[in-house]
């Protein structure tokens, strides 16, 4: 029996270890040209700054938790007695049939842009990205808990990625340009360095119910990369334990070793005085793997075993041997080990923004947010609405909120309430704010997010003020002739 809890821990285990990278920014940031996460998610966005300067490790911490739909409330329980248990029949019915936890961030370790003349503007920084994604199937839980039942159809616990990781740190270059009155365009390349990977190309794990009997199976292939070490996973019928081999000496030789590119552009068009549309397509790229490649595999790929009950007890065949051999089985069945493997590459996931802004009045402005966000097996879209009263470069202020439809527009969350906050002193430039999911109470929330900055800025680009270009200047400074 040991070596079954020690295989429903280590797959658990590994569901509960599921990520995948994208870096994500609070998107009430989008219009606030006055943070640096306004024009990283489009570099067509003039900061409002003729001048920044991003402080080392204090502008740009961003921080994003989600779950799918489930939230604290739907697990944990309060007895009358004021103990608290937890209730795992509650828990599996708030779950859908594919379920996720996700948390990420984004963490500006240096960056700066300034005015090249009267219509280019160029930046510079350098980023570390990370994001986990916890994705799990309803039957999982149900059949833990007792209150999935089994028939004839297969309890599928995963049967796509259930694993996957991804950081990396970007040093990006910007350019936004000044095309005519109306428009302006933007593009910046980003500069790779992968730090650790995990992804999964096949995963099976099915356990079924026919007239034969009850039957197990499973198939993996995890790919991984670390700049620093390897994973050697033994195997769970070995009595060695799992390590990880960090070796010094490799470090400074392999964090060259994960390199990556991409890119992002964007547009800005003046409707008129009052009204911009914008778009821009983030993180298009990806990272190539190679420094300390190793595979999760499974042991016997595809391999199964079928339990058809326990033979008659006799003086051979006792009911603790009869145990020992299922569980033998079982493991054997769905045992993994580690292998040396090859480099392969990962896309990074993309982006899309359209956004609408609209000063309907000189301090207020009303805008509107689509945001598409396309990964590994999922595609999640996003409307937000967003007020905002601005005071010039000195005070500005946002309140909105955002509609979620994640994976299918059917999984969809109306309430998702979010506030920034931005203020000018002198030559610092603070700003802060975040986000709610479903509910503002903290035990029935199923996500938050939270920003934080400050940095250096001088001068001021209004966005809504006329471009100036060089077809403009010559008309203005010609001396009209007299006939």
């Amino acid at each position: 029996m040991k070596k079954i809890f020690i295989t429903i821990v280590f797959f658990i285990s590994i569901l509960l270890l599921n990520n995948s990278i994208k870096a994500q920014y609070s998107d009430i940031t989008y219009f606030m040209r006055s943070t640096p996460y306004s024009y990283k998610m489009n570099p067509a966005q003039i900061p409002t700054s003729s001048f920044y300067f991003n402080l080392p490790f204090l502008s740009g911490i961003n921080l994003d938790f989600k779950t799918s739909g489930f939230s604290y409330n739907d697990l944990i329980k309060r007895r009358d007695d004021d103990s608290l248990y937890f209730d795992f029949k509650g828990f599996y019915n708030s779950l859908s049939n594919s379920n996720y936890i996700k948390m990420n961030g984004n963490f500006e370790i240096l960056g700066f842009g300034f005015n090249a003349g009267k219509k280019n503007y160029i930046s510079f920084g350098i980023d570390m990205n990370f994001d986990s994604r916890l994705r799990f199937s309803r039957d999982l839980f149900g059949f833990l808990s007792g209150d999935k039942t089994f028939s004839n159809e297969a309890i599928q616990v995963s049967d796509n990625e259930i694993l996957s990781l991804n950081s990396y740190i970007s040093t990006s270059i910007g350019y936004t340009r000044v095309v005519n009155s109306k428009l302006n365009v933007g593009l910046r390349a980003k500069f790779i360095l992968g730090l650790a990977n995990i992804t999964t190309e096949e995963s099976k794990l099915q356990i079924s119910q026919n007239d034969e009997g009850l039957t197990a199976q499973s198939n993996f292939l995890i790919r991984s990369s670390s700049m620093i070490g390897s994973l050697n996973l033994p195997g769970l019928n070995s009595s060695d334990s799992i390590e990880f081999n960090v070796d010094s000496d490799s470090i400074k030789s392999s964090i060259m070793k994960n390199k990556g590119f991409g890119i992002d552009f964007g547009a800005t068009y003046k409707l008129n005085d009052k009204m911009i549309l914008s778009l821009s397509v983030q993180d298009l790229g990806f990272i190539k793997w190679t420094a300390n490649t190793t595979d999760i595999v499974s042991k016997n790929p595809n391999g199964t075993y079928t339990f058809t009950g326990f033979e008659n007890i006799s003086a051979d065949s006792s009911f603790s041997q009869q145990i020992e051999q299922l569980s033998d089985s079982i493991t054997n069945a769905l045992d993994i080990t580690t292998r040396r493997g090859e480099e392969y590459t990962t896309m990074l996931p993309t982006k899309v923004y359209v956004g609408y802004e609209w000063n309907f009045s000189k301090k207020h402005h009303l805008n509107a947010l689509y945001k598409a966000s396309i990964g590994s097996n999922y595609f999640d879209n996003y409307l937000s609405v967003f007020y905002a009263l601005q005071l010039e470069r000195y005070l500005n202020i946002s309140l909105g909120n955002t509609f979620s439809f994640e994976n299918s527009f059917k999984n969809n969350k109306p309430f998702n309430p979010s506030i920034a906050f931005n203020a000018n002193l002198l030559i610092f430039n603070i700003y802060f704010g975040g986000s709610l999911n479903t509910s503002y109470n903290v035990a029935k929330m199923t996500g938050v997010n939270f920003f934080f900055g400050i940095n250096s800025s001088f001068g001021y680009n209004n966005p809504f003020k006329e471009n100036i270009t060089e077809e403009k200047v010559e008309n203005e400074t010609q001396i009209p002739v007299k006939e």
